[in-house]
């Protein structure tokens, strides 16, 4: 696997800090991305020390020699798929649209197709992104989720994009209905989040987990089917996987129509009560603040209507 040509080698400076090894490469060589030599370390292409590391995770110490051998890179083909997408905005740099429920984001395992990025890949310079799996995609949103969502043209803007994710910059706004009555009306949940090891498709509330935070005010009250339901606005300062779901369950509210984070039923109820409503970041060439927002889908008005809450809020 690992062969003894063309190979490079680099060596941790000894005042360096200890970083991960795939970002201490792409750090260093600045020729491809992250994820590029994150596939490079897995695949068994990187030696550390005459050893071959395996783990992208793995912390560069000072002194370490690092040998990199570097493949060829094949194109990563994601084929077309012509399915409705509702685009909010559009430039040469980014795609912006309003997410519709049951898609899914980008191709996975058992998934390769009729996903939104198989929806835009002629949209974006696929050229560049001949290395990645998720070309483009910046952020996600749930299958069942509604919603706001960016899409870069370029790995480039991707990259630029990423780093303000990264530094919580980005604010998402969401609408959440939720069972229940909430005493305080706005509050912030600050509770760590990882994956379950029981159940390995669920997040859930872990103090070994990584830092998750939560901010949601209450905008309405209403009743369905003899339970008190509560619409609130939720904005979250970081992006883990779930996170909405799993604060809100921790705290005994879960989302309506969750059937994941939730053990009670509802009938004729939307498929998670959930909805990336708005996104304002700094567009990565205009260098100006920009904001979208995307209405709210059918289902979850009408939903909204039976449980006599009024949806026309100004936010």
């Amino acid at each position: 696997m690992f062969e003894e040509n063309d190979q490079i080698e680099l060596f941790a400076i000894p005042t360096f800090k200890k970083e991960r090894l795939d970002q201490f490469l792409f750090m260093t060589m600045k020729d491809e991305s992250r994820s590029y030599y994150s596939r490079l370390i897995k695949d068994g292409y990187v030696k550390v020390n005459d050893n071959v590391i395996k783990k992208p995770s793995y912390n560069v110490k000072p002194h370490d020699k690092i040998v990199l051998q570097k493949k060829f890179k094949a194109p990563f083909v994601i084929e077309q798929d012509n399915l409705e997408i509702d685009i909010l905005y559009e430039d040469d740099y980014i795609i912006v649209i309003n997410k519709a429920r049951n898609m899914v984001v980008h191709p996975g395992a058992g998934n390769t197709r009729n996903t939104i990025l198989n929806a835009l890949i002629d949209s974006i310079n696929k050229d560049e992104f001949a290395d990645q799996e998720r070309p483009g995609i910046v952020h996600r949103l749930d299958k069942e989720t509604t919603g706001v969502l960016i899409i870069a043209k370029s790995e480039k803007i991707m990259r630029k994009l990423s780093e303000q994710f990264k530094n919580r910059t980005v604010k998402k706004t969401y609408i959440a209905l939720i069972y229940g009555h909430l005493d305080q009306r706005k509050g912030l949940i600050s509770m760590p989040i990882k994956r379950s090891k029981i159940h390995r498709q669920k997040m859930e509330v872990n103090f070994s987990g990584k830092t998750a935070i939560t901010e949601y005010s209450v905008l309405s009250e209403g009743m369905f089917d003899k339970q008190v339901v509560s619409l609130l606005k939720i904005n979250i300062h970081t992006g883990r996987t779930h996170q909405i779901r799993v604060h809100m369950s921790y705290i005994g509210h879960p989302i309506v129509g969750d059937k994941k984070y939730s053990t009670r039923s509802c009938k004729n109820c939307p498929e998670i009560a959930l909805h990336a409503l708005k996104i304002e970041f700094l567009h990565p060439i205009y260098d100006k603040t920009v904001s979208f927002s995307a209405p709210l889908p059918e289902d979850l008005k009408q939903f909204l209507i039976k449980c006599n809450i009024n949806y026309d809020f100004d936010l």
